[in-house]
């Protein structure tokens, strides 16, 4: 039996052998590579786009007839989406394309040590050497960048094991805050937990250089002085968190009162010896983690903006917000905390001692309690009437 082949590139025709798949064809070489074939069974197979418009159509191509959309957006807008990738895949970008290499370094720098791995750079079989250090790598890619930077995070938990390393270690730190790689900062992160146990652990002074331009800042595990303190004005500081930081109360109002336009505050693992008073106009969220207080108390007080007050493992005397028109989301409260006092309402011990103040602007609280006590909660329930969501925990 006999199988016809047919190639429409103006029209040539093959005769094949069913059995042999030899044929002879009028049109050269070319019959083979498609045409439409009618086998044993009588089903038509299309083998080959026809020049009549049939079969399926070639996907368009853009102006660059390379298919690579995004190589097409502007600079500008390339540059800010390395900005915003990790390190690792900002740098690796260079390697896209020609086009790419450049972007790079004309994006503001986006610098995360902690996602550093020495095992990302790798030595050569020939070399036979130690792998870079962290440290190394973070001074060669503050070189390698002119600047400016986005971000900078230099949370590491070891860079100076001993108490030797810990003088060079500090000069390093400061040598990376004075690169001009990061003029303009607006992120800021740095802690290193390390440091804090081998000594003192003041926070460096080359870091106030980019006080007029950070956004956001988080500081941790150092000690902040009171002659540094007077001295701070943050701008445009949206974001501040202070972790472990050893400050004392007046130095915690001054920096609180150089923050201009702050937004959020976090303190997490900090001591206080003195009571805490929290005034601002343009704060909306405040959280208290795991902080220590003693006998004194925290006093939130002209905050016309607050949306949220969480104070989880709160440790201190008394809670007193006098001014929060505004706060949605609050607690956990606890009877731990002898004294609380919300607008006109008052709380002992998370018992209430008034019957006729209402709290109608909180939608989200939270209970805890050191065992399940269904009377306490339902008693705390009578004074927030437009309350949505209730948890409800036990310690």
């Amino acid at each position: 039996m006999m199988n016809i082949i047919f190639d429409s590139s103006n029209v040539s025709i093959a005769v094949a052998d069913d059995k042999t798949g030899e044929g002879d064809s009028t049109c050269g070489r070319g019959i083979k590579r498609g045409g439409l074939s009618l086998g044993r069974t009588g089903r038509i197979v299309t083998m080959c786009r026809l020049r009549f418009g049939f079969g399926p159509r070639k996907r368009a191509r853009d102006d660059n007839g390379d298919g690579d959309l995004i190589s097409n957006l502007p600079d500008a807008v390339l540059c800010t989406i390395i900005s915003l990738l990790p390190t690792k895949d900002g740098a690796r970008t260079q390697a896209i394309a020609r086009r790419w290499r450049p972007l790079w370094r004309s994006a503001p720098l986006n610098l995360d040590a902690k996602n550093l791995s020495t095992n990302d750079f790798k030595q050569p079989r020939r070399r036979q050497g130690r792998r870079p250090s962290t440290e190394s790598i973070i001074s060669r890619i503050l070189a390698d960048h002119p600047g400016p930077a986005r971000r900078f995070d230099i949370r590491l938990p070891c860079i100076s094991p001993t108490k030797r390393e810990y003088a060079k270690s500090v000069a390093q730190i400061a040598s990376w805050f004075q690169s001009r790689s990061l003029d303009n900062l607006e992120e800021l992160h740095i802690h290193f937990p390390i440091l804090r146990l081998v000594g003192p652990n003041p926070l460096l002074s080359s870091v106030l250089r980019f006080t007029s331009t950070l956004v956001v800042a988080t500081v941790g595990y150092c000690d902040v002085s009171d002659e540094i303190a007077p001295s701070l004005n943050f701008p445009i500081l949206k974001h501040l968190t202070l972790r472990y930081v050893n400050i004392s109360v007046g130095s915690f109002h001054g920096v609180l009162s150089a923050c201009h336009v702050l937004e959020t505050l976090s303190l997490d693992g900090n001591s206080y010896n003195g009571s805490l008073h929290i005034s601002s106009r343009t704060l909306r969220s405040i959280c208290f983690s795991n902080c220590h207080m003693g006998k004194s108390e925290l006093v939130i007080e002209d905050t016309p903006h607050l949306e949220r007050l969480l104070c989880p493992w709160l440790d201190g005397e008394a809670i007193r917000v006098s001014r929060a028109p505004k706060l949605d989301i609050l607690g956990p409260l606890s009877p731990c905390i002898s004294n609380i006092q919300i607008a006109n309402l008052v709380f002992q011990g998370l018992v209430p001692t008034s019957f006729n103040n209402l709290i109608c602007t909180v939608k989200v609280l939270a209970l805890e309690f050191s065992c399940a006590d269904l009377n306490a909660v339902l008693d705390v329930l009578m004074f927030f009437p437009c309350l949505e969501k209730l948890y409800v925990m036990s310690s």
